[in-house]
């Protein structure tokens, strides 16, 4: 019989808050670029643009940030480990605070 992995609340809620911040700031920037008089200033975001690969950065950076998370607190067995849910929170937040960026650029 397989053991079944359980994930935390907390751990759910940071893979969330990761994932509401790529999106959100996906979603906010594509309805930004479409307004007059805002462009987009960051040289590494619009090549991905103009290339087409937007939108499959960013589900790259959701999958390979939760699967190294996921896998790294289930391979140490020490309570530090826990120290690995850092990064997927603050890439969260600063993609929701680009989020929030993007909305007040449209108001």
């Amino acid at each position: 019989m397989l053991s079944r992995i359980t994930l935390s609340r907390f751990e759910v809620g940071i893979y969330l808050l990761l994932v509401a911040g790529v999106v959100g700031d996906h979603l906010s920037t594509g309805a930004a670029l479409t307004r007059e008089n805002i462009y987009e200033t960051n040289p590494f975001a619009l090549t991905i643009m103009k290339n087409g690969l937007w939108a499959q950065t960013d589900v790259a950076l959701i999958i390979i940030s939760m699967a190294m998370t996921y896998i790294l607190l289930r391979m140490i067995k020490n309570p530090i480990a826990k120290y690995a849910l850092i990064f997927p929170s603050i890439a969260g937040i600063i993609r929701l605070a680009i989020t929030i960026s993007n909305i007040s650029l449209m108001l």
